[in-house]
């Protein structure tokens, strides 16, 4: 759960953070402290009306902050007149807390553009006050606005920034804030038991203080790593303990986002009723707050929930509403997401021309991502390799006006002597050719080191990147092809029992097995955990047991313990592309009873042997051999290995496939 720090007053004691959950970054604020009563806040209301001087600065502060989540214009009102009036008392540390107020409000309801620009005017003043809680809050903030708006690499700055600031306080609160932070990008790297340890330091920090907004916050945040770990009873039981420290704190704005998690949790248990009920509650909590980005992301639950329940009108009502609020607030994964769910509407209406516009809009959207990162990871280092450039320009410079002096000097001192001024001439002619010829060589050896790591660290971030985003896309093609298949499946199916036979559903249910298969192994492929040796053969055997399961062919392997060899992801899926065709050749042509599959390991080269009982081949029949065995000859060459066929009539086929390791691993590094 990530947090910040509302600035400090004399008198004032709030603080304040905000949460994100999901699969997409959510970054929201929430109130830590106890919210003043509404007769409190009129009381103070009518004492700002006698109020002048700093007492006054102080009550438009304090009211502007209270109105930052339920009233806009008043916030704003009550902000922008403390900012005034702080500005003519010249009070740096009054003008920071209005400030922070205004750019609060902004925050909540959705404008991150105006919010960054006052944000960045209040940290001018907040890096200069003792206040370490007003540096810390607009450091915090900062990294909100940018989750927000997607910019990740910008946000972790600020996010090191408040690591930094949280450890010289050494007090729980802040311990907490800092140790949620810490969680939130663990989890966006998915590395949840990391991302469960700061969780629960937090809520230790939290607990020791008394302070149920934290606790409860932390308890948001530990059920969604439940969540993702598909521990969904603890994640149940850990949810509603986070309910009611929210309601324990006055909290109900983010009430809207514990019971969008429980949402999310019925859906993967199958308790169709209580996700429909959560959903259904989350979305009235934050249309009651304005909180356009959860109404964004809740509408979209329910379009999926209406849609897995055969309500197609209510689900194309959901997913409408979804994205016109989704490309209003410029957030493109929900965008994405949207063209996604109404491409999977369509389908199901059979409006193939609609599925495959938005089908068309999900991919080109997928890739403009994938784009925008690498752009934005090469001219980063881009960005290092022109810094280092003007260092050594400034050495080189500096070495010129060396020599230069060494001249002046030189000349100097000749009026010593014709003699004294001949043997200095020579010495300092001599010694410039040395310089020369040595900053000559520098200069070219240090631009060629940093021509070769400029090389090095633009190639580490674009293979990074491409690492990334393969396993990325491998995880958004299972989570939403594969839902939206099965689900096509599974509706053809039933719409089969249900009406006379009809030879379109058996298509629509044959196509959508066939689609589901291929996803598999193009989920397979791209996920780059799976670019080792073992785990091709691993997949390869899984695959061939599949493939021969109802053809009444007995398949045998035999697959000795294969060293962890790393293979390029193009390596693997041609290697494995080849053994598909190899099986269906032998399933439609051979009329064998048996197929044998044997891996051999010969000095580093892998050789894959698949040999069946069938009728076989004469030799000169494969001259003959269609496009099918050049393809596969095709990709082993460009995998480094070969493909070889022999086969005599009555005695069956053997077919050889040879990749060799270490060419493949060199393939890999100069890749």
């Amino acid at each position: 759960m990530r947090t910040s720090w509302k600035p400090s007053l004399p008198g004032s004691k709030n603080t304040l953070f905000h949460i994100k959950y999901g699969s997409v970054i959510w970054l929201i604020f929430s109130a830590i402290f106890s919210a003043f009563s509404q007769s409190r806040i009129d009381s103070l209301e009518q004492v700002l009306v006698d109020a002048t001087g700093n007492h006054r600065a102080e009550l438009l502060y304090v009211l502007s902050w209270e109105y930052r989540f339920s009233d806009k214009d008043k916030a704003l009102r009550y902000g922008e007149e403390g900012l005034q009036l702080a500005t003519e008392l010249r009070d740096t540390g009054a003008i920071a807390s209005s400030l922070n107020s205004i750019s609060e409000t902004w925050l909540n309801f959705g404008d991150y553009e105006k919010a960054e620009q006052i944000t960045r005017e209040e940290l001018v003043y907040a890096r200069v006050i003792p206040q370490k809680k007003n540096l810390l809050g607009g450091l915090t903030r900062m990294g909100t606005i940018k989750y927000r708006m997607g910019k990740f690499d910008e946000a972790l700055v600020y996010q090191l920034e408040v690591q930094r600031e949280a450890e010289k306080l050494n007090k729980p609160e802040v311990t907490g804030i800092a140790s949620l932070n810490l969680g939130l990008t663990y989890m966006d790297l998915k590395r949840y038991d990391e991302a469960l340890q700061y969780y629960n330091t937090a809520l230790r920090a939290f607990e020791s203080i008394g302070m149920a907004a934290g606790i409860g916050a932390s308890y948001i945040n530990i059920t969604e790593v439940l969540r993702n770990q598909k521990k969904y009873d603890e994640a149940v039981e850990t949810a509603f303990k986070a309910e009611k420290f929210l309601l324990e704190s006055g909290n109900k704005l983010h009430l809207a986002y514990i019971y969008g998690i429980l949402g999310k949790i019925y859906r993967s248990t199958g308790e169709q009723a209580k996700r429909l009920e959560f959903l259904e509650k989350a979305l009235a909590l934050s249309q009651e707050h304005q909180d356009e980005f959860m109404i964004c992301q809740t509408k979209a639950d329910l379009g999926r929930t209406f849609l897995e329940a055969g309500d197609m009108a209510k689900a194309k009502i959901y997913f409408d509403g979804s994205l016109e609020l989704a490309e209003k607030m410029k957030q493109k994964s929900m965008i994405l997401e949207n063209y996604a769910h109404l491409r999977d509407w369509h389908l199901l209406q059979k409006n193939f021309g609609q599925a495959g516009l938005f089908d068309e809009k999900f991919t080109a959207g997928m890739d403009s991502v994938f784009n925008a990162k690498m752009a934005e990871r090469v001219a980063d280092s881009e960005t290092k390799y022109e810094t280092e450039k003007k260092e050594s320009a400034i050495r080189d410079l500096e070495n010129q006006n060396r020599i230069q002096n060494i001249r002046t000097y030189s000349a100097l001192a000749g009026v010593l002597g014709l003699l004294v001024l001949l043997y200095l001439m020579r010495r300092a002619y001599r010694q410039k050719q040395r310089l020369s010829a040595q900053q000559e060589e520098l200069q070219r050896a240090t631009i060629e080191r940093l021509e070769t790591e400029r090389k090095v660290v633009a190639l580490n971030a674009h293979l990074e990147g491409q690492q990334l985003e393969r396993l990325r896309i491998a995880e958004d093609l299972h989570d939403d092809f594969g839902s939206g298949l099965s689900k096509i499946s599974l509706l053809s199916e039933v719409a089969k029992r249900k009406t006379p036979v009809s030879g379109e559903l058996d298509k629509i249910s044959a196509a959508a097995k066939e689609l589901l298969l291929k996803m598999g192994e193009i989920v397979w492929a791209l996920n780059y955990h799976n670019d080792t040796l073992p785990s091709l053969a691993a997949y390869i055997r899984r695959y061939a047991g599949g493939f021969f399961e109802d053809s009444g062919i007995r398949c045998f392997f035999d697959i000795p313990e294969l060293p962890a060899v790393h293979l390029s992801g193009e390596q693997r899926r041609n290697v494995f592309l080849v053994v598909k065709e190899t099986l269906h050749n032998t399933l439609k042509h051979a009329e064998a009873g048996k197929v044998n599959i044997n891996f051999v390991l010969d000095h580093n080269t892998l050789e894959i042997r698949i040999q069946d009982n069938g009728k076989g081949f004469d030799a000169s029949a494969l001259e003959k051999a269609g496009n099918g065995l050049l393809n596969m000859e095709r990709r082993m060459d460009a995998s480094g290995g070969s493909y070889e066929v022999s086969s005599t009539p009555g005695t069956g086929t053997i077919t050889r496939i040879r990749l060799p390791l270490e060419r493949a691993e060199a393939m890999v590094m100069a890749a």
